[in-house]
């Protein structure tokens, strides 16, 4: 009997037990070109939609986690480094970018929860106890470079849930891939160079 063969996995990697706070407390991915967001210490892709939660339901999640309701799981890429710092798509936060976003709001002050209650006005042992320091889970992917994989991964993570408009669908097709906009900003950087060859002279004085 013939059996069906099923494909290779494409979440690979390690489930790392951060508490919160490490997303604002450990060493920060690099963005590699303009077009990235930072989120916290995390980067992300440029054919990834905005915050799309309402403030209701980041409430909601922020409450939770005092709660003791969990956090859910995370999912960045691996990083990986040269000699001139990250490789293109290292720390990019492919699962998560609508949770961690209510959680950096709140850590801001910009978010209430509780009928008022911000993160500045808890005692710094709730804070530590009740929220920096309560273990949200990161799955990190081996360091992945198909930038294509990474989208079928993303797809396949986040199409449940707030769902995606048409023209979030359209940004993952129409973003213009990785590759073009790195040598678009390789020309721009070549061509200040040339405009300017002091400064470029400065910027590699130790």
């Amino acid at each position: 009997m013939a059996y069906a063969t099923l494909p290779a996995p494409i979440l690979r990697g390690i489930e790392r037990a951060y508490s919160i706070e490490m997303l604002w407390e450990g060493t920060s991915a690099d963005r590699t070109i303009e077009a990235e967001r930072q989120l916290l210490n995390l980067v992300l892709p440029p054919w990834q939609r905005p915050a799309v939660w309402s403030e209701r339901q980041q409430v909601a999640f922020v409450e939770g986690i005092f709660l003791g309701l969990g956090t859910g799981h995370y999912v960045v890429n691996g990083r990986n480094y040269n000699d001139e710092g990250d490789l293109p798509m290292s720390g990019w936060l492919i699962d998560g970018q609508q949770r961690i976003t209510a959680i950096a709001r709140f850590k801001n002050d910009d978010l209430q929860v509780f009928g008022g209650i911000r993160y500045s006005d808890l005692s710094i042992g709730d804070r530590r106890r009740r929220f920096n320091n309560v273990v949200f889970p990161c799955f990190e992917l081996e360091y992945q470079p198909n930038e294509n994989l990474l989208k079928e991964l993303y797809k396949r993570l986040n199409f449940s849930g707030t769902a995606h408009s048409s023209s979030d669908l359209a940004l993952l097709d129409s973003t213009t891939p990785l590759s073009e906009l790195q040598a678009a900003t390789e020309l721009t950087s070549a061509a200040v160079r040339q405009r300017n060859p002091a400064a470029a002279g400065y910027r590699n004085t130790p």
